[in-house]
């Protein structure tokens, strides 16, 4: 890891868990007054309070987490001389799997069901799981349990983020340039996965799946801090991974989009 990306990480986790440095803030203000620092105690209090407050009120998360479930549209016709399909990992909750010792999804969830669907639908396609080892032995699992032959499956399972799963899927696959893979990942998780993806030489459909936002503004869904906090944490994380391939030269887009 470069040093560049460790003040990435440092600094990018703390913008990602933004309640946590608002309530990070909150305690130092605490800790102020206790010691008799009213005016700093103030001055922390203050800010912390107008953070929560402004993502309590202003929908900019679930804005930023909506704009990326966007970016792509929906496909209507999967073209006929597709080559296959790759699924990334990331739809299991790996501790709570392992604490109660059977399958628990996540956010992410859907786009496993939804490839299976989609796998039963095109069985003319050659599939593909790529993640990490012990999502690899998790797939095999919910594929047989879902009806669908791990056998017919390629699987990567070296991987540790979506950058790997470009670039390993690359070297499992050897892809053509005229070749075209459908990419099935959750509508939020596309943008990025589309750059790594492209960078790494794959002609790439992108397939939105496994959506939670409605599409357009309806002020009901926008009301709540829990609901604009869940949606910065996810979409914030999106973002500067996006950023972050484009400065490190992973993906020639800053914000990739429909060709």
């Amino acid at each position: 890891m470069t040093l560049f990306e460790s003040i990435y990480r440092s600094f990018g986790w703390w913008v990602i868990n933004i309640d946590i440095f608002f309530l990070a803030l909150l305690f130092i203000g605490g800790g102020f007054l206790l010691i008799k620092k009213k005016q700093w105690g103030k001055r922390f209090l203050l800010i912390s309070c107008l953070g929560f407050g402004f993502f309590g009120v202003v929908p900019i998360g679930l804005w930023t987490f909506e704009a990326l479930e966007n970016r792509f549209p929906k496909i209507q016709q999967i073209p006929s001389d597709t080559k296959g399909m790759i699924l990334l990992g990331g739809s299991f909750d790996k501790m709570t799997t392992l604490a109660r010792k059977e399958t628990a999804y996540n956010l992410a969830g859907g786009n496993f069901i939804q490839f299976v669907e989609l796998a039963k639908k095109y069985p003319q396609f050659q599939l593909v799981f790529t993640g990490t080892s012990f999502e690899v032995e998790t797939a095999k699992k919910e594929f047989k349990a879902l009806g669908l032959d791990p056998s017919s499956i390629l699987f990567e399972g070296d991987s540790k983020d979506t950058k790997d799963n470009a670039a390993k899927t690359a070297t499992l696959l050897t892809p053509k340039p005229e070749e075209k893979w459908l990419l099935v990942a959750s509508a939020y998780h596309l943008p990025r996965s589309v750059g790594l993806f492209r960078k790494a030489g794959f002609k790439v459909i992108p397939y939105p799946l496994d959506y939670h936002t409605p599409g357009n503004y309806e002020t009901w869904f926008f009301l709540g801090l829990k609901y604009n906090l869940d949606g910065w944490q996810v979409a914030s994380r999106e973002w500067l991974g996006m950023i972050i391939n484009f400065l490190m030269g992973r993906s020639d887009e800053l914000y990739p989009g429909p060709v």
